[in-house]
């Protein structure tokens, strides 16, 4: 780990091929096919000798391995490289307002260990940060990784983030020192950490259907309600990283009391959380559900009344397709104003995605610009429920240019 660990600012020359193998790294991991060593020294700008010499110390090394032979017309077919993907590991950490999440990757993002306390509930306390500690410290016991191969943690956090600082503003926020600090002080790895929204976003943009694309919107709809805004190819983080606080535009129709302390902002009508205030609202008034018939409405989550729409339930439907109408004519407004060529829908309500479909266009199209909307797609997230835990890995491989 000492490859991108080590401190290599005193310009000598053993730093120098520090920095010389760091690149070359770098260049593989990146690569989207494994390269030959005259196709390294033309990217890197090495000689042909000098990049030998290093390619074969990162081989002695178990860095990189050899990945075939190149097919050429004639002659001897050069030897091809690419990154031992186990050669290192990151974690991925997701602290929700209502649930834990820790996940292990490896060098090509392939998921080695995940575990999730569902039972857990974010309180700005002592002793809920102590807890979220202890449970990173056992399943980084569990998950049975050499800790000397972990290149860094990467945190996806609800609430205001300072990704520049290491600062959270909503929780934890009583420390003297910032959470990455506190972090890293605590294991011993560098710590990153980042708004939940804007991991998932980075998720998108990197192993999604965000990939290559240079303005988009990602939704996060789940509990509650973010948005990560690409534009020219990097998320929008803000003057203090708050950008995207979607869920806090003040909505019209809506005069409902939000976390926040105002009233009418759009996460109170579009989130987890408002679809299940409507659902008990509606069944205290006299509407029949499915749902109704082994719980109290009072007991039942947004997961359930999602899960009862998929079984065809027509109150769970009604609400959900009500809820896309809302958040559709949002983004029309945001469309508006930023002309993205993609909106991705992540988070829970992924699945609800043919309920929500054409709801949400509906919606953008009351309030969207013609050419703006015809400009813009409108797709689902596929990367699955582990997209926010990849995301916060990736923020490690991000800051040392692995990705």
């Amino acid at each position: 780990m000492d490859l991108f660990l080590k401190d290599i600012e005193d310009v000598n020359n053993e730093n120098r091929q520090y920095a010389q193998k760091r690149k070359i790294v770098a260049l593989l991991n990146r690569s989207e096919k494994p390269l030959t060593i005259p196709g390294i020294c033309k990217k890197v700008k090495l000689s042909i000798p000098t990049g030998t010499k290093l390619v074969n110390d990162l081989i002695d090394n178990k860095i990189i391995i050899e990945s075939g032979k190149k097919e050429t017309d004639n002659g001897r077919r050069p030897s091809l490289y690419k990154v031992d993907p186990d050669y290192a590991c990151c974690i991925g950490i997701v602290v929700l307002l209502k649930g834990l999440s820790f996940s292990v990757y490896n060098l090509e993002m392939d998921e080695i260990f995940t575990v999730e306390d569902e039972s857990f509930v974010l309180e700005n306390t002592r002793e809920c940060l102590e807890y979220v500690v202890a449970f990173i410290r056992g399943s980084i016991s569990e998950s049975g990784i050499d800790r000397s191969r972990v290149l860094g943690m990467g945190m996806g956090i609800t609430g205001r983030v300072n990704s520049r600082t290491g600062h959270s503003y909503n929780y934890f926020n009583f420390l003297k020192e910032s959470l990455t600090d506190f972090f890293s002080e605590k294991f011993l790895f560098p710590v990153y950490i980042d708004n939940d929204t804007h991991v998932l976003g980075l998720a998108e943009q990197f192993f999604g259907k965000a990939k290559n694309v240079k303005n988009a919107f990602v939704v996060n709809l789940s509990r509650g309600l973010g948005l990560a805004v690409i534009a020219n190819g990097e998320i929008v983080v803000g003057e203090q990283g708050f950008a995207g606080e979607f869920g806090h535009i003040q909505f019209a129709e809506s005069d409902k009391l939000c976390l926040c302390g105002k009233r009418g902002c759009l996460g109170t009508e579009v989130s987890g959380y408002a679809l299940e205030q409507n659902f008990q609202q509606q069944t205290e008034a006299g509407e029949t559900s499915l749902l109704l018939t082994n719980k109290d409405s009072r007991e039942i989550k947004y997961e359930d009344i999602l899960q009862a729409a998929s079984e065809g339930d027509a109150l769970s439907i009604s609400l959900i397709h009500n809820i896309g109408f809302k958040i559709g004519k949002a983004l029309g407004n945001m469309i508006n104003l930023l002309n993205p060529g993609v909106i991705i829908v992540g988070g829970e309500f992924v699945s609800a995605k043919e309920i929500l479909i054409d709801s949400i266009k509906s919606g953008m199209t009351h309030t969207g610009l013609l050419l703006p909307l015809r400009s813009c797609e409108l797709i689902f997230s596929s990367i699955g429920a582990d997209a926010a835990s990849k995301g916060a890995a990736a923020i490690v491989l991000r800051h040392l240019q692995l990705i």
